[in-house]
């Protein structure tokens, strides 16, 4: 519609994975060089994992991967991972071109089969990898047959490598107890981040060069804007600036603007308050100004008297817990789940950390109950700072500050704090925005059976399980599986951090 007014040869902003519009920033040079890296070490890699936030550009650096592999290399791209151990087999198959005449349906038997043709592809020096793609849904048993596919070897190296792409949530997944042999089979991972302001900036110019476009058809404000709202992942980008083209275009401006870009973002995202203008605001923080000024005038008022510090008192203001800004304690928190550390977040609630594969929870209990619950929490002290508390002992809480980690005695924290915390653990996919009970009671069943060992343990049985864990963890023991029992269950059976590492 626009492409005309705006001189330009094709649409520069397509949702669609196009290789004629590919920007590598840096991030995206690094990481496709590690799946590179993967295949050409020889065939010892086993598993490489890529992983990164929707729309981040994990696709895009798959097709790319695919074009630059070698002539000697057989690939197998698996789309669609939540399948069955033999439906993963006949896609294999398939990919491979080999035939399951005779065999089909029959596990084992293609097993062998796949075996013999590898045989035969490392007899003549070609190497063999299946590239799987969102890879954070595949089933645990298709997993664990992924697994056991590895172990197809020769004396000197692996004749299957395996590429698993997804989402965060992946790293989350590889961090359960029952995943943990195919955890450590993992020889390179990367976590492709967002696009920095910087790159945003190279990003939408490319983008628009290489449809023919005027090279300053985005004004830097414009540019500064998209990027305050996208957080610099690339298909938010194209969305957005495909929305401000077409609103440019309907008031026959010659470029975009900011103005452009806040009416596409208030179309794109309906339900989003847009902050105060930009005048509004000069206003606001000027009569602030004013007003604090005037209250802080020197006056002749009487002078308050002076309240009697105790020694005992005096000998605990002097003991200075110095904490680093709450974004700065949040980040540092969920670099300890080796979450995405691009999330800025400098408020005392929970933020959306769904999107990471995250759950989070603001509790009330004391220091006994953090140190039974075994995992690093934000305490949010009286003054409104948060304080990451990374580990506890009968005497002593260690709390990161900005000078390092200091421990300090529990009762010099407890005069501080109220009792509020924070809490992360790693959500299942499955409940994000789930509140089916059907879903919900499927997954407590899978962590019941890991966190007892036990794979027979049947669903009959769940609700009294259930009503045990709450009782020996502390929760109200109700049988029903809250976000509070949800989080219990994820800190038991998915490895994490603790307070006694």
């Amino acid at each position: 519609m626009y492409l005309e007014f705006f001189d330009l040869q094709q649409a520069p902003f397509s949702i669609t994975p196009d290789p004629e519009f590919v920007y590598l920033s840096e991030k995206h040079q690094e990481s496709l060089a590690h799946l590179i890296y993967g295949v050409t070490r020889g065939g010892g890699a086993g598993f490489v994992q890529l992983t990164g936030e929707v729309g981040t550009g994990k696709t895009t650096i798959s097709r790319l991967f695919l074009q630059k592999l070698p002539t000697d290399t057989h690939a197998a791209l698996i789309l669609n991972p939540n399948i069955t151990p033999t439906e993963l087999l006949e896609n294999i198959f398939k990919e491979f071109k080999i035939s399951t005449r005779g065999i089909k349906g029959k596990l084992n038997a293609m097993v062998e089969k796949l075996n013999e043709k590898l045989l035969l592809w490392w007899a003549d020096g070609k190497n063999t990898l299946i590239l799987i793609d969102e890879a954070q849904n595949i089933p645990r048993d298709t997993l664990e047959q992924l697994r056991l596919l590895t172990n197809l070897e020769t004396d000197q190296q692996k004749l299957l490598q395996i590429i698993l792409i997804g989402q965060p949530e992946l790293k989350q997944l590889m961090q359960r107890k029952d995943l943990r042999q195919l955890a450590q089979r993992i020889t390179s991972r990367f976590h492709l981040q967002p696009l920095s302001n910087a790159e945003t900036i190279q990003y939408i110019k490319h983008r628009v060069a290489v449809s023919g476009g005027p090279k300053e058809l985005f004004s830097n404000a414009a540019i500064k804007k998209i990027f305050k709202q996208t957080q610099g992942i690339p298909r938010l980008i194209n969305v957005l600036c495909d929305r401000a083209l077409l609103v440019a275009f309907a008031k026959e401006s010659p470029s975009v603007g900011s103005t452009h870009v806040r009416q596409a973002i208030q179309e794109v995202y309906p339900d989003q308050k847009q902050g105060p203008e930009p005048k509004l605001l000069l206003t606001l923080v000027v009569l602030a100004i004013l007003f604090v000024s005037y209250w802080l005038w020197p006056t002749t008022k009487p002078q308050p008297q002076q309240e009697v510090t105790h020694p005992q008192q005096l000998q605990q203001a002097e003991v200075k817990i110095d904490l680093p800004i709450q974004s700065i304690s949040w980040q540092k928190y969920l670099s300890l789940w080796q979450a995405d550390q691009s999330l800025i977040w400098n408020e005392n609630r929970c933020p959306d950390v769904s999107t990471i594969g995250m759950g989070c929870l603001r509790k009330q209990g004391n220091l006994t109950q953090i140190q039974q619950q075994n995992t690093p929490v934000l305490l949010e002290l009286n003054q409104g700072q948060l304080a990451l508390l990374i580990r506890i002992d009968s005497n002593t809480a260690t709390l990161v500050t900005t000078t390092g980690e200091q421990a300090f005695d529990h009762s010099l924290i407890n005069q501080r704090w109220f009792g509020h915390y924070f809490v992360l653990w790693p959500m299942a996919s499955e409940l994000i925005d789930d509140t089916i009970s059907s879903t919900v009671n499927g997954w407590a069943l899978n962590v019941a059976k890991v966190i007892d060992n036990n794979p027979n343990l049947p669903a009959t049985e769940l609700n009294d399980w259930i009503i045990d864990f709450q009782s020996s963890n502390g929760l109200l023991a109700d049988g029903i599986i809250g976000k509070e029992t949800q989080m219990a269950l994820s800190l038991k059976a998915y490895k994490g951090p603790n307070l006694t590492e």
